[in-house]
């Protein structure tokens, strides 16, 4: 339910980004995001380490690493998704750098990745020294051909960083797979609140995005990155 929630709340947002054009489906997984797009009117490419994973069998798969190098050509993509695909990589920064390359100038980045500054994982962290899935159930290398666990977990200063430096600015950040309970634990996100407003600079509230993080604090399972690629500096003229 949390996985097809998260699906429809990615193709719902899409034609607000991008009415149409071409789009990569990037760890397409079961292929839903991919055929959903499909069928809305996009020039649609899936690819994943594992195209037997795909539950369509009318959506042609690319394969291959991502991290061995995307089978697409320079500023070929509109839009890049990213769905839930960045925190099972060993290196995401190489990743991002191969988004960054097939999108145009201008293009757009949509990722989507467990929300690791949520309350619940938050106090998670508090009580047991880690975050809740990663490395706890995935410490085996995959069968060749498959995807890692959850082991390059991001919050969302992290998420910040490796998208500004390498060469996107971040535009929309959301929360999908809402969380009802949670709510019990806003007294918590209203102390957190109250202490990030009286004992740190703004100076440092805006280094570690506190607006967003508190944005967030409350939200869904997974968080929802929307990023652009930065246009290239003009050249300084010469004195």
């Amino acid at each position: 339910m949390a996985r097809k929630h998260r699906t429809q709340q990615v193709l719902e947002l899409i034609p607000t980004l991008l009415p149409e054009g071409r789009v990569l489906d990037a760890g397409t997984g079961q292929g839903h995001v991919a055929h959903g797009l499909v069928a809305m009117g996009y020039e649609v490419e899936a690819f994943d380490i594992d195209p037997s994973a795909c539950q369509h069998p009318d959506l042609p798969v690319a394969q291959g690493d991502i991290l061995g190098g995307l089978p697409y050509d320079d500023g070929r993509f509109d839009l890049v998704v990213a769905n839930e695909v960045i925190e099972h990589m060993e290196n995401p920064f190489r990743a991002t750098r191969e988004f960054h390359r097939v999108l145009r100038p201008g293009g757009l980045l949509l990722l989507t990745t467990p929300n690791y500054g949520n309350i619940e994982k938050r106090l998670h962290y508090l009580a047991a020294g880690t975050l809740p899935r990663p490395l706890e159930h995935e410490a085996t290398e995959p069968a060749p051909g498959r995807a890692h666990g959850h082991i390059a977990p991001l919050s969302l200063n992290r998420l910040h960083y490796l998208l500004e430096t390498n060469g996107f600015d971040v535009e929309q950040v959301a929360t999908a797979n809402p969380k009802r309970k949670i709510w019990l634990l806003a007294p918590l996100v209203g102390a957190i609140w109250l202490y990030v407003h009286l004992f740190w600079s703004r100076r440092r509230r805006e280094a570690y995005h506190i607006g967003e993080q508190m944005r967030v604090i409350l939200g869904g399972r997974s968080l929802v990155v929307v990023a652009r690629t930065r246009a290239p500096r003009s050249p300084a003229a010469p004195h």
